[in-house]
This record gives C-alpha cells, structure tokens and sequence, in this order.
C-alpha cells in the first residue's frame, strides 16, 4: 500500500494553497495564464459535522441555510463571479453553456464567454479543468465517466488542437479498490497500468484518454481525496453522509 502511495506521489505536479475571505482553495502552481482555478477545500464553510464546513451540497443532509451560506462565501472568493452548473448524473454529456445558470443533466460543462464560472460537486469523483485558446471546461468524471471517456469527448467538443488539462483532487490508487471485474474493465480499455491488483487510478485513466484525442499538457495535483479528510470530502472514507467540495474555472 505504502508503494502506491509513493508512486501516485511521484506523479505530482505543483500546487499552491489559498484563501479569499475566508474560504481555503487549492490551485495549480503556476496558474493558467488565461484563466483561474479553484479547487475548494472542506475549510471556510458554516456546516457542521459531518458536513464541517464548506459543504456545497444540499443533497447530502446538510441545512439548506449553511449550504446557502457557503455558496455566498464561495461566490465571494470568486469575486462575485456568477456560475453555470449542471445536474450530474454520471453519464458522459457535454454542455456548452453561454451564460451563468442551471445548463441541464451532463458531467461537463464547455464555454467561450467570460464572466462567469463553470463548476462540478465532487466527493472522490475527478474534477479535470480544460484550457484551450477560446473555450475552457470543467468536467466531473467518476469510474463511469472515465470508462465512457467523457474528458477526451469534452475536449473533441471544444475543437481545439492546444488544450491544457488539470486534474484536481480526487480519490487515488492508494484509496481506491475496485471489484476484480471493473479493475479489469479499466485494464483493457486503458492499459494494465492503471490498476494495481484491484486497486483503480482514474487519473492515469484519464491522462491515457487525453493522450488519445492529443492532449499533451496534463497537470495533476497529486491530492487524494482519501488521503486528505482534513482539507476534501471523502465518499469512499466518510461515508454517504458527507459534503461535496466545489470546483471552479474561469476565463
């Protein structure tokens, strides 16, 4: 286990620790040029356990009041940036978005404007932020997103040859053990090395899709959500009954 962990490790990229007003946020160092980041923390919020304290969720059982109160501060953080957002449904649909607001069911979220944000719920799940020369994109992917290759899809929607990919915090090899039957699924879709035994990396399932579609420039923070309960929620280690963390892009 130890060894697994040691070699998700070596694969990490650099990333900064953050706060505005209040609220902690991760992000990839250096930061894109063209746009900003942010990997929300669990840190900054007003939900008590086992929510404590930035839970962005009010599916989980959290009070819709703190849940409110979170999302103001993190809007705050954000400088007032509004958001566009989607109703997950761990499928592989892509939506382009010209405005903020509530954009439909899919895991990813595509736009050329300005202004506003584009953002996914996690709680294990792999949020990847896309950046190319006129569109950014978020995209939330789990066992079953990645399988469906939603990242490589999202990036064929943008249509741009030069596209950056960052990988956020998420459930990791060392924290994630899959049935024999899914880790073989993974094996043959993506390649052996992206299980060990039964134990899963979507991250490096994910870079092989990007590499699939030409996506040389992939950054990966390296934070595992399983590892970290101190700054992300964890599903697989927490239980049902924990928050969700926000991710974030804009232009």
């Amino acid at each position: 286990m130890n060894n697994r962990v040691e070699s998700e490790r070596c694969e990490r990229d650099a990333w900064s620790q953050d706060s505005a007003r209040g609220v902690v946020y991760v992000a990839p160092e250096p930061e894109p040029e063209e746009a900003q980041v942010w990997f929300f923390t669990r840190k900054g919020g007003v939900s008590e356990p086992p929510f404590d304290s930035l839970n962005i969720s009010t599916k989980v059982g959290d009070e819709p009041d703190a849940v409110t109160e979170n999302l103001a501060r993190i809007r705050g953080a954000m400088d007032g940036r509004p958001s566009a957002w989607v109703r997950q449904v761990a499928g592989d649909g892509v939506a382009r978005v010209s405005e903020a607001g509530f954009a439909g069911e899919a895991d990813a979220l595509i736009t050329e404007e300005e202004g506003f944000s584009l953002v996914v719920a996690v709680a294990d799940c792999v949020p990847v932020v896309l950046i190319a020369d006129k569109f950014i994109g978020m995209v939330h992917s789990g066992w079953r997103g990645s399988l469906a290759g939603i990242t490589g899809k999202t990036v064929q929607e943008m249509g741009e040859g030069c596209v950056r990919a960052y990988i956020g915090p998420c459930i990791r090899r060392c924290c994630y053990e899959v049935s024999e039957e899914l880790a073989g699924r993974f094996a043959e879709r993506f390649g052996a090395e992206v299980v060990e035994g039964r134990c899963l990396s979507l991250p490096a399932a994910i870079r092989r899709n990007l590499e699939e579609v030409g996506v040389e420039k992939v950054h990966d923070l390296g934070l595992c959500t399983g590892c970290r309960s101190d700054l992300f929620f964890s599903h697989r280690k927490q239980g049902p009954r924990t928050g969700r963390n926000l991710a974030a892009v804009a232009r």
